[in-house]
């Protein structure tokens, strides 16, 4: 590791020298004025659809966790908005650890079944994502390489179904470790496809709920937006921090949207802009109500013993 550190000192001085001629040279004043005359009932319309798709995310956990682990509705709401809160606070996995960790606390949740749980909810995301995409695009107007997107993203729901349709999905699983295997299955055998379709449905109803929430908080900017730029900011973000490399995806939202609205001619001031207020609508009133679960000090708790959650995990 010594014998690169040079590599890793330069590569901290190009990217510091980047970062000070971004800050001297972006319109910083044409962004303080956008957000000043933002439309602030918008932007409160915004903070309300990002909690309904913050609901409707814990709802399909609990779905999923309920057949592995007895618990409460409300604790998995309680538990995913939680870690929502840790997340705009902290980097990597720990909302995840968090929320494993007031499940278990709360509801006696095995950490176990609750890390595997997690795991099916982030697979059930990434179809919803796909379905939500391929309806989404063939909805509103698009062309060229959205166009591509709108038919690569049928071209997978189809493969989905066909390796759903032919019973190759437990081939697959076959090739897993020995150790996975008995975690793709709940108390009472193999998980079935008619078990996922509710959970399915809510994550869907996420995605949208997130368009929804890109899509005011844009427009609460006055920032010249559409269906397709609000969709593209969508993906845009959630690829751009799909890391957690800052606390809340803080500056990597941002500049993912100022990347993704690029595309449309949006200037970069007008871009931040949105992406500042997206950024208050998604943290500040998901911070208030975890502060109203478990308290601040809970929340610096949470957050301090995710290293000691990913090695139970």
């Amino acid at each position: 590791m010594k014998r690169f550190r040079w590599l890793f000192v330069l590569l901290g001085l190009v990217s510091a020298v980047l970062a000070v001629r971004f800050a001297l040279s972006f319109p910083w004043a044409g962004t303080v004025d956008t957000i000043v005359d933002a439309d602030w009932w918008l932007l409160a319309a915004a903070s309300v659809a990002n909690l309904v798709s913050l609901a409707a995310k814990g709802w399909a956990w609990h779905l999923l966790l309920r057949p592995a682990a007895a618990h409460r509705w409300r604790t998995a709401q309680a538990a995913t908005f939680v870690g929502a809160a840790v997340n705009s606070v902290s980097v990597a996995v720990s909302g995840e650890a968090a929320r494993i960790q007031v499940a278990a606390s709360r509801d006696g949740v095995p950490v176990g079944a609750a890390i595997w749980s997690l795991v099916w909810a982030r697979v059930i995301e990434a179809v919803a994502l796909v379905l939500f995409l391929a309806v989404a695009l063939a909805m509103i107007p698009t062309n060229g390489w959205l166009r591509t997107l709108e038919v690569s993203a049928w071209l997978v729901l189809a493969l989905l179904v066909l390796l759903t349709v032919f019973g190759i999905w437990p081939r697959l699983a076959g090739l897993l470790p020995a150790g996975w295997r008995p975690q793709l299955q709940g108390p009472s055998g193999a998980i079935e496809p008619a078990r996922l379709v509710a959970p399915l449905a809510l994550a869907v109803v996420n995605w949208v709920a997130q368009w929804i929430t890109y899509h005011w908080a844009i427009g609460a900017t006055h920032v010249s937006t559409s269906a397709a730029v609000s969709l593209v900011a969508l993906v845009a973000a959630n690829l751009g921090g799909f890391f957690r490399v800052t606390p809340g995806n803080v500056g990597v939202l941002q500049a993912s949207l100022v990347l993704g609205m690029l595309a449309f001619g949006i200037a970069e001031d007008q871009a931040l802009a949105a992406g500042l207020a997206l950024q208050a609508v998604q943290v500040l009133p998901v911070i208030a109500i975890g502060v109203a679960l478990v308290g601040a000090q809970g929340l610096r708790s949470l957050s301090a013993k995710r290293a000691e959650s990913v090695g139970a995990a």
